[in-house]
């Protein structure tokens, strides 16, 4: 109702064919209302063809002058692609104050005034804010101590979470973290798949339902086989979420793909982490690897693979495709009754029994742990190891270790529930914080 009634009194303020409109966050001062309000309207305005919105230049009444596009807007287009690409990799954060124009002129190779001009846009557009000569992400929503997230995690059947992996614990802290650092207050839920029951932390069943007091939901998927069944939960939820996805991009549910007010956040399963391992190795003069995987069903093991042959280093695979996970392998070791760290040792034996470099890029730090040992085993030198995950045994055993950029990904997570329209709207459906190799030194 407030939109329609904004949009009646914008028409009926008397604009010609051609006036540039007052900015976002002017007319918000002028009607008093909030950036969000404005940014909606001017939206739908523009969907109607009532006004239109030029890139750098604002938004015009009816028809927009014409604007000659020269070498300047193609600028302003590289630094965009470049602020979008800070965005992903953590250089920017949601919550923290940008970097100074000057910081951001020597990044991006252009003039300070650019950048001002650049920064001054998006202000205008309510997705920047100033504080005096300090620039910020707008914070769409007013938060109080009555506001809360939820944050669902997989679960016993007592709605107890499980967490096995340094990435969940990291996941687990970051988000707690963040949250008292911005004041906001989290529910832990857990989700039991089995019996497809969500949970408080005392055990009690929980369903979930729209409160006002509720800001959104960041939702894991890891270790869930079937997500469907997790989001058919939040089917109706009217608040924004962001979904923790440990799956390939191009297998979201049809269910969920683009709707409106949902995020999905992938660090660990393209082809990403594989490139900058390759461009890792071609700076350190490696030029040829064997890739030792025990997971090789998995879609993130090929990926991985894939990336380093794109980044022009030459593989020989040494690969077993029975298995999906360490979590899908220690799974079918309990079930035999057998050790882990005694049955993926013999297969990563078998394996190496098929090299011919002394070099290796490893599925993850497990399989790089146990390729060492067993050299170690044999009497021989430990060769050159690159793993993935940077786990504390990487520090242990002293090997580089691509490091996923779990940090970016909380902080974007809770900023898309913070910010949905203004923030969300300007990113990719699927975004995927890239992460660096740790170098280990002895």
């Amino acid at each position: 109702m407030l939109i329609n009634e904004v949009k009646k009194s914008i028409k009926a303020a008397g604009f010609k064919d051609g006036d540039k409109m007052p900015s976002v966050r002017k007319m918000a001062q002028q009607l008093k209302l909030s950036v969000t309000t404005i940014h909606k309207v001017y939206k739908e305005l523009a969907s109607e063809g009532t006004i239109k919105l030029i890139q750098g230049k604002g938004c015009f009444w009816g028809s927009a002058p014409k604007v000659s596009v020269g070498p300047v807007e193609d600028v302003y287009t590289g630094i965009e692609k470049q602020f979008q690409k800070d965005l992903e990799s953590g250089y920017l954060n949601a919550f923290e104050q940008l970097p100074s124009s000057g910081d951001l002129a020597i990044r991006y190779r252009v003039s300070p005034y650019l950048v001002k001009k650049f920064l001054n846009q998006k202000v205008e557009q309510g997705i920047l804010v100033r504080n005096g000569r300090k620039v910020f992400f707008s914070e769409e929503r007013s938060i109080d101590s009555s506001n809360y997230i939820l944050f669902l995690h997989r679960s016993d059947e007592r709605g107890r979470m499980r967490i096995e992996s340094e990435r969940e614990s990291d996941v687990f802290r970051t988000v707690a973290r963040i949250a008292a650092e911005q004041n906001l207050v989290v529910h832990f839920l857990g989700y039991h798949e089995k019996s497809n029951q969500i949970f408080n932390p005392d055990g009690t069943a929980y369903v979930v339902k729209n409160d006002n007091h509720c800001l959104g939901a960041f939702l894991s998927t890891w270790l869930v086989d079937d997500p469907q069944k997790l989001f058919a939960h939040f089917a109706h939820f009217q608040s924004p979420i962001s979904v923790w996805w440990e799956y390939a991009p191009d297998v979201v549910p049809l269910s969920v793909r683009n709707k409106k007010k949902w995020a999905f956040y992938n660090v660990a399963f393209g082809k990403e982490a594989g490139f900058i391992v390759g461009q890792h190795l071609k700076k350190k003069g490696v030029d040829s690897v064997h890739y030792i995987s025990p997971y090789h069903w998995s879609f993130w093991s090929k990926a991985r693979l894939q990336g380093l042959l794109e980044a022009g280093v030459k593989v020989e695979p040494l690969v077993d495709d029975r298995f999906a996970s360490p979590f899908d392998l220690k799974n079918h070791t309990e079930k035999v009754g057998q050790d882990s760290q005694e049955f993926i040792t013999q297969m990563v034996e078998r394996l190496l029994e098929g090299a011919t470099l002394n070099q290796f890029v490893c599925a993850n730090d497990w399989v790089a742990t146990t390729v060492i040992d067993c050299f170690k085993s044999k009497g021989k030198p430990v060769p050159y190891v690159v793993g993935f995950d940077d786990t504390i045994d990487s520090y242990r055993y002293v090997f580089d270790s691509f490091a996923f950029n779990v940090g970016t990904m909380v902080k974007e997570a809770l900023y898309h529930i913070l910010a949905p329209t203004i923030y969300a709207e300007q990113r990719r459906f699927m975004q995927a914080p890239l992460g660096r190799v740790v170098e280990k030194k002895f």
